[in-house]
């Protein structure tokens, strides 16, 4: 498996991302940003284009495939550049790190319950409800501190041998009479 960053690492990414986080909502202008900073600046799309090595039509285009969202990142930096301004870019998480690990953690946590609560219920053991979702709270919990491989894993990939659910969990429940 790939190197994990230290639980350190881990918060001081964290802290960095919330930095980040405010701004991720920022929805571009209706005319995309290169537009709307050009005539902000009172630059024409001839001047931009001069000032990027390029022809009128192809800023225009560039403008045209920001708001498709198509624009390619060399050609936007290339006009931030030339406007003496900067492309900002970032992958930034729904919510904290912990929290979407915890998530992830909770839908691989209740499919693993759920497969050994249906496979007790065959045999006439009954999970209650609040301690079946104690043990997906649990578990889970369990799985986002690990940060294992096979918390991503999908549906149709088998758990990894070398990320195993602990033994706690290999169906064992009280039974409910």
């Amino acid at each position: 498996m790939g190197k994990q960053l230290s639980v350190i690492q881990l918060r001081q990414l964290d802290d960095r991302l919330s930095k980040v986080r405010e701004i991720s909502s920022l929805e571009p202008p209706p005319d995309g940003w290169v537009r709307t900073l050009r005539q902000a600046l009172g630059m024409t799309s001839e001047q931009l284009a001069d000032r990027m090595g390029v022809t009128r039509q192809a800023v225009l285009q560039l403008e045209g495939a920001e708001q498709k969202k198509t624009a390619t990142w060399t050609s936007l930096r290339k006009a931030a550049e030339a406007m003496d301004c900067e492309v900002v870019y970032a992958v930034v998480p729904r919510g904290s790190l912990n929290q979407v690990l915890l998530r992830q953690g909770r839908k691989q946590a209740e499919k693993h319950v759920g497969r050994i609560a249906h496979s007790m219920k065959l045999d006439a053991h009954l999970v209650g409800p609040a301690e079946q979702d104690r043990q997906v709270e649990e578990l889970a919990a369990h799985l986002a501190a690990e940060r294992s491989r096979g918390l991503w894993a999908s549906e149709s990939e088998a758990a990894p041998a070398h990320a195993p659910m602990p033994r706690k969990y290999h169906g064992h429940a009280r039974r409910i009479d």
